[in-house]
């Protein structure tokens, strides 16, 4: 049952076109199906756009549920151009790349007058370079009545830059925007109909929980504060403490320090290094258990042995952090008894005595769940555990199963105990008959987090996600070998639980217990597909999540006669708390701002681009263009050129073709053996970025491409693109010498220029820069035609319009090797010479007369005929 708010959304983006921003979790997924059951009719041919496989097997999946006849294809590269114009002329919704449909509507391909719309899926990713926006003026120059639709929920990167939300609406051609956030009127009172009844759950943390978090934030902010005074240029209004907790702090720091950040000092990247650290450290404290915290610990400790340790590390803060992390996994050793103060011990293969301490959470998990299976007396009840990531369940499907003491003597076997690191800190040595045994001491308690209430319910237990894959970190985590060694380690447990025989769960009683993770990177709607087939009369938060909050609510409003109760569990005054109020401060923020852009928002009425006069919305003139008509008006009769450039099809990844063509030059698309760009007969472009420069400069592809390039071309070019904000160097200032070494990427780009002295290198700052460049460049030079680009390969013999011969390349290159032979003379010879038979057959004279120079023909007439055996 859709709800007021999703038809008012509707019927607005229906009658007029717009870009609709919806807060998270509100259904935008089922707003844009809507559109997709409209036009998912063979009478019609819309496009959509920007759209992932996973999401458009959703959509596909959600329409067959629906009884629509006619489903929406997919295309890909596995067609080719003859079916995908039999595909268009059969009409429907087409999922499509932006790099086939740019070449299909460059080509001619799709039919885009009889293309009725297009949809414009995740819109706050079009900007001025991107294919969308080149694709979206494509289709907007040949068809005025289409309709455009985008669909976004991201509120903060569409209010992010100064006038970012401008740019992007004029990109798709909309003046309307339509702004949802949570707090619209109709929201809250769809949604304040029916309502979950919701029991919160405020779980103080641990004292030693506490003691960590305070001294992972006083060493963040002590941090910042070092960053600030290492960088007084750096704008700290947004680098604050509080921000340090989100993910786009990341984000915050790369760009005010890209564009110069190959001339910062090693203090600075390793402050910024450690402030990513300690915010993954301030995560995992709430997400993961004990043992797994201390090992990351150790690992920033060790990491840092032989490579000068961390500043923060030699803070009071910092050994208060090791210290309680220690005691979390050891105990606290008594200095009058000798002894830990605690009930339990558990005794290691390593001869360590262990008394980890369990996360509170999952004793108040395990009540709810008793509670749950106390109340729940009607067959069919289901529990559904929600927590933020996959190797969160899997710990809470093995605690649930087993208890919280083998669970956490489990992953200690495996990240620590077999874990020998210099140094280490170590519990005191047990006796030899001891060392080897692991077993429990003391009197056992039957309770909720030691295995007692655990294992009553270990049975009713299933887990929603594939089983023995904990590959589920936070995304947020880097792809530095640290943490990526962290996150291999902390995931390698035994199968041992995995292996048990899954089809027992759905035949014990009720209520069945699903333990299902919150974020997917393969399927974003696998919770929604899960809440709507599940069911579930009792949720529990494990984890606090916006979007989730916001989805339970409008399942709960669509099916008012279910009943629904949901525990939310959270650490009380903890970072986790922290980090969920802030994120719904900002996306309120966001959509104020955007509020506000809207009410002061000047829209020309042209903006849309239907008008035939679209008064230079869509003017392709650039400014050589336009001093062309100034002088064509003073002169009288001037016809200009058309400018044309051939591209190859790879291409079409960047944002260069889109530039070129926005700057009036028609882009051809074919497939190049040589070259990335042809911009006349004689000139051909290779287009490399700073990266992919360095890796052909070390496997030697870029010396075979300049090879084929200058073999065929007269102007060969070599363009360098790199991104005017953010700085580089191809090797470090300490490796930069004098000498020449084939190890420094600086030497191997000076080797290539003098093997091939007609290669030009040019470098441009964006592509922007690069596609004025290639304008000019092409001044007063002939245009390219397709069908010689195409007929320039990698053949062995080839004749150039003006009938000069292009020789064999392998004898070419063996000539040019020979004495007395260079870049000067090999032409004489290789047009007097046959083969190799009558060069060797000729005398030392007719070598003096092809070559004009004796000394020359001295050399190679002495290199053919001397014995090489003497």
């Amino acid at each position: 049952m859709a709800l007021d708010f999703q038809n008012q959304m509707f019927i607005d983006l229906l009658s007029e076109d717009g870009l609709v921003v919806v807060a998270k979790g509100l259904g935008l997924d089922q707003l844009m199906i809507k559109f997709l059951e409209l036009y998912s009719d063979p009478k019609v041919l819309v496009l959509a756009l920007n759209t992932k496989s996973t999401e458009e097997m959703y959509f596909i999946d959600e329409l067959q549920c629906r009884g629509v006849t006619y489903l929406p294809k997919v295309i890909t590269n596995e067609y080719t151009a003859k079916e995908r114009e039999a595909i268009y002329l059969k009409g429907g919704v087409l999922f499509i790349t932006s790099r086939i449909i740019v070449m299909d509507l460059l080509k001619k391909i799709c039919p885009v007058e009889k293309v009725l719309g297009i949809l414009v899926y995740k819109a706050h990713k079009v900007t001025d370079e991107s294919s969308l926006a080149f694709i979206l003026r494509l289709y907007r120059q040949d068809n005025k009545a289409g309709f455009v639709k985008a669909f976004s929920d991201s509120p903060d990167q569409c209010s992010g830059r100064y006038s970012h939300l401008d740019r992007m609406m004029r990109n798709m051609f909309l003046k309307n925007l339509y702004v949802w956030p949570r707090f619209h009127a109709t929201v809250v009172s769809s949604l304040a109909v029916h309502k979950p009844e919701v029991v919160e759950m405020r779980q103080p943390m641990s004292p030693n929980m506490v003691s960590i978090q305070m001294a992972i934030l006083d060493i963040t902010k002590a941090c910042l504060e070092e960053l600030q005074q290492a960088n007084p240029s750096l704008d700290m209004e947004e680098l604050n403490l509080e921000n340090s907790l989100q993910k786009s702090f990341a984000h915050s720091i790369k760009m005010q320090l890209d564009p110069v950040w190959n001339q910062l000092g090693a203090k600075t990247k390793q402050l910024v290094s450690d402030l990513h650290s300690l915010r993954n450290l301030l995560y995992n404290l709430t997400q993961y258990d004990c043992v797994t915290f201390y090992h990351q610990l150790e690992l920033l400790r060790y990491s840092s042995d032989g490579h000068g340790k961390s500043s923060w590390m030699f803070m009071d803060a910092a050994n208060t952090l090791f210290a309680k992390a220690g005691e979390r996994v050891y105990g606290k050793q008594s200095k009058i008894q000798g002894h830990k103060q605690n009930d339990d011990q558990l005794i290691a293969s390593d001869g360590r005595e262990i008394f980890p301490e369990e996360p509170p959470k999952w004793k108040v998990l395990s009540q709810v769940i008793e509670e749950v299976s106390n109340a729940a007396k009607e067959a069919g009840s289901k529990i559904l555990v929600a927590a933020n990531d996959e190797r969160t369940c899997y710990q809470l499907r093995e605690y649930l199963c087993v208890g919280g003491s083998k669970l956490l003597l489990r992953v200690y076997e495996k990240l620590v105990a077999t874990t020998v690191k210099k140094g280490s800190e170590r519990a005191p040595p047990l006796p030899k008959n001891k060392a080897q045994k692991t077993r429990r001491r003391g009197k056992h308690k039957a309770s909720p987090s030691g295995g007692g209430e655990a294992s009553s319910i270990a049975k009713k237990v299933k887990v929603d996600h594939k089983e023995g894959n904990e590959d589920g970190t936070s995304s947020d985590h880097s792809q530095e070998s640290l943490e990526e060694h962290f996150r291999q380690e902390s995931l390698k447990l035994d199968d041992e639980l995995a292996t048990i025989d899954q089809d027992h769960f759905g035949l014990l009683p009720d209520p069945l217990v699903v333990v299902h993770a919150m974020s997917s990177s393969e399927d974003p709607y696998h919770l929604t597909r899960l809440i709507k087939e599940l069911s579930p009369k009792y949720i529990v938060m494990y984890d606090p999540s916006i979007e989730f909050v916001r989805q339970v609510e409008i399942y709960k409003a669509s099916n008012p006669e279910n009943f629904l109760r949901v525990y939310f569990i959270f650490y009380e005054s903890s970072v986790e708390e922290q980090r969920y109020l802030t994120a719904l401060r900002k996306e309120k923020e966001a959509f104020q701002h955007l509020i506000k852009q809207k009410a002061h928002m000047v829209v020309p009425e042209e903006r849309e681009g239907k008008q035939t006069e679209a008064s230079g919305i869509l003017t392709r003139d650039s400014r050589l263009a336009k001093e062309d008509a100034i002088s064509s008006r003073k002169g009288g009769q001037h016809q200009k050129e058309k400018h044309q450039v051939i591209v190859d099809m790879r291409e079409f990844r960047s944002a260069l073709p889109s530039l070129l063509h926005k700057r009036g030059i028609d882009i051809i698309p074919v497939t190049l053996e040589i070259g990335d760009y042809i911009l006349s007969p004689e000139m051909c472009v290779e287009r490399k970025s700073v990266s992919d420069l360095i890796g052909s400069l070390n496997s030697g592809r870029l010396y075979n491409q300049a090879t084929m390039m200058t073999r065929y071309y007269k102007r060969p070019i070599l363009l360098i693109e790199f991104t005017e904000s953010r700085s580089f160097s191809l090797q470090s200032k300490a490796s930069l010498t004098s000498d020449i070494s084939i190890n420094n990427v600086s030497s191997k780009l000076a080797l290539l220029t003098l093997h091939f002295p007609k290669l030009r290198i040019l470098w441009c700052s964006s592509p922007h820069a690069t596609a004025e460049l290639f304008e000019e460049l092409k001044c007063g030079s002939p245009q390219p035609t397709m069908e010689s680009a195409i007929a320039v390969t990698t053949s062995e013999e080839l004749r150039n319009d003006d009938n000069t011969i292009v020789y064999n390349s392998a004898a070419e290159d063996f000539v040019l090797k020979l004495p007395g032979i260079n870049s000067k003379n090999y032409r004489y010879l290789l047009n007097q010479v046959k083969d190799m038979q009558e060069l060797v057959s000729l005398s030392q004279d007719k070598l003096e007369e092809i070559l004009g120079s004796d000394s020359n023909a001295h050399l190679l007439w002495q290199f053919l005929h001397s014995n090489l055996q003497s």
